[in-house]
Formats: structure tokens, sequence, C-alpha cells
């Protein structure tokens, strides 16, 4: 096969699922040839990201993320891409290692995020994402390197988002629509929020699922396949 890209995923294998779904629906195809050549790593084994970057007693990811990007090397993609955000807190380094590109989930919904309001100065840009990717701080910087200002919830709030994306998405398989609508509410209400990016893979799952109708609401995984159209067309 030629003139493929690899997406590593596995982060989880549903977000991977939905990340393929979207990616396949977006293209536009008619026929069966019409359609991407990619490999798809489902990595699940691959340690938990948030564990780790909280407590670096926990399994670490890097060495299973080293060995796939080794591999996608070996193979020839033309570029790469990860479907889950918390795992670019590895990008820099990973980037090192890669002979192709990597796409930079957060930077690209970063930078779609402001674009829904192009006239307008000193953004409050929300984000919704594990506690993992919040502590390392991945979208905040993209956000003040763009000039705007990062919003994330409170501990309460951000408590919620994780029962969200573990105990209900990860663990049961579920969405709830109430929850998961609730904290985007919250984000663009209470904290007066221009815009929320959707800054974990589960998230996207309920975004698919349980869509919120509003144009402030970034999912950044749809953005990820929107570039990955134009990059392998």
């Amino acid at each position: 096969m030629k003139d493929f890209f690899a997406i590593l995923g596995g982060m989880g294998t549903k977000a991977t699922e939905s990340f393929i779904k979207t990616l396949n629906t977006l293209t536009p195809a008619k026929k069966d040839q019409d359609y991407l050549n990619y490999i798809v790593f489902n990595h699940a084994e691959i340690p938990d990201r948030t564990n780790y970057i909280l407590d670096h007693s926990q399994a670490d990811p890097w060495p299973y993320l080293k060995e796939d990007i080794l591999q996608i090397n070996q193979l020839g993609a033309k570029f790469v891409l990860i479907t889950c955000n918390t795992a670019h807190y590895f990008l820099p380094e990973l980037k090192k290692l890669a002979t192709m590109p990597i796409l930079d989930m957060p930077k690209l919904a970063t930078t779609q995020a402001i674009t829904t309001r192009p006239n307008q100065k000193n953004l409050r840009i929300g984000i919704l994402a594990t506690s993992g990717t919040i502590q390392t701080g991945i979208y905040q910087k993209c956000i003040h390197e763009l000039g705007q200002t990062a919003v994330i919830p409170d501990q309460d709030w951000q408590n919620k988002i994780m029962t969200l994306i573990y105990a209900e998405i990860k663990q049961e398989d579920k969405v709830n629509p109430a929850h998961y609508h609730e904290l985007i509410t919250y984000m663009l209400k209470d904290l007066n929020c221009d815009a929320v990016i959707l800054g974990c893979t589960e998230l996207s799952v309920a975004q698919e699922r349980a869509p919120y109708q509003s144009a402030k609401v970034i999912d950044a995984q749809r953005v990820l396949a929107e570039k990955t159209i134009l990059m392998a067309k």
C-alpha cells in the first residue's frame, strides 16, 4: 500500500473507533476507492496517560508510544496522528523520533476555536479534558501562545468531567446526555466562555452520541479528522 498515513490509537479503543467513523464519514467518497489509505495502531495496552502524568510512579506510556512510532517509521507512513489528547504530553519527544510529520491535535483545535469569533480579541476558551491534560497545560499553552485566555473548570466540576470520561464512557460505554450537556453549559454560561474545546476523545464520543448543538463547541477529534483528510488528499 502506498501513500498511507498511520493512526496511533487504542487510548481508548472506543475513542479510536469514534475517530475512524468520523474520518470515514467526512471523507468525500462515492465508491470504495475514494476512501483514504491508512493503518490503525490500536495499541490498547498503552498505560493510562493521566495516571502517569499525575503520578510518575504509575506505569509509563512512553516505551509503548516510542515503540509504535519506531514501527511506523519502518512502515513508511506519510504522516501520523494520535487520537488521544493526553498522549500529546509526549509529542515533543515523539517528534524527535519520527521520520514523518505528527499532527498536533491541541494546536489544531485551538486554532479552530479562535476562528469561531475571528474579529474578537482576548477570547475566553474553555477546556474540557482529563485531569492529566489539564495538569500538563497542553491546551493552556496553545491558547496563550495565540493571545487568548484559557479557562479551566474548578475542582468540583473537573471531578464531574473525570466521572463522565472514566466511570461512564470508558468503563460503562454509555453517555448520559444530561451529564455531558451540563458540563458544556457550565463552561459557556457560568464561566462565560466564547468557545469550549472537547480536549478528550471520550468527550468526542459523547458529542457523537449526544450532540450539544452549538458552533461554540469545538470537537478536537473532528478537527483532527478534517485536517487528516486535507493532508491525505
